[in-house]
């Protein structure tokens, strides 16, 4: 009957893979898996408003994505910032573009805080950074400004970087 192998040509399946061809098609699925992931996470790094911790607390949230140069460990960056305390209270900034503050990132010229969390940054981008006491002054606390075990809350703009 006609009908009956219609039917009979619509129900049937590919033939079955070997053996040896099974783990192949699993690799093929597995990396068309990780192309379709892999523009989603890059997209979600670099929108603005997004925070990300990184480990030992640091959190990092990009206001707005620079399209300069990229802060690397080892290169001189020329920042803007202001920094608080939780509690709103600023106790120190720099926002006059005739003397933004210059530093050596990653190599301990400033807190730790600060040599984690300008690293990738590009230039014209600004980020807040939410420190913790252990990687800011810690037990010690700052002067009369900065008290022991103080999470300190920095807006910072990455004005250059050779």
């Amino acid at each position: 009957d006609t009908r009956k192998r219609t039917a009979d040509s619509q129900t049937q399946q590919e033939p079955k893979k070997t053996k040896a061809e099974q783990p192949e098609a699993k690799k093929e699925q597995k990396k068309d898996e990780k192309k379709q992931e892999q523009p989603k996470q890059k997209a979600e790094k670099e929108q603005p408003g997004l925070t990300k911790t990184l480990p030992g607390g640091l959190e990092i949230t990009d206001i707005e994505i620079g399209k300069g140069k990229k802060a690397k460990a080892g290169r001189r960056v020329k920042m803007l910032y202001r920094g608080r305390l939780l509690s709103g209270k600023v106790f120190d900034e720099c926002k006059d573009r005739n003397k933004p503050f210059v530093f050596r990132l990653g190599v301990g010229e400033v807190i730790q805080g600060w040599d984690r969390g300008i690293v990738d940054m590009f230039v014209g981008g600004k980020r807040r950074l939410k420190i913790p006491a252990a990687l800011a002054y810690g037990k010690k606390g700052a002067g009369k400004d900065i008290p022991p075990n103080s999470v300190l809350l920095f807006d910072v703009e990455l004005l250059d970087c050779e």
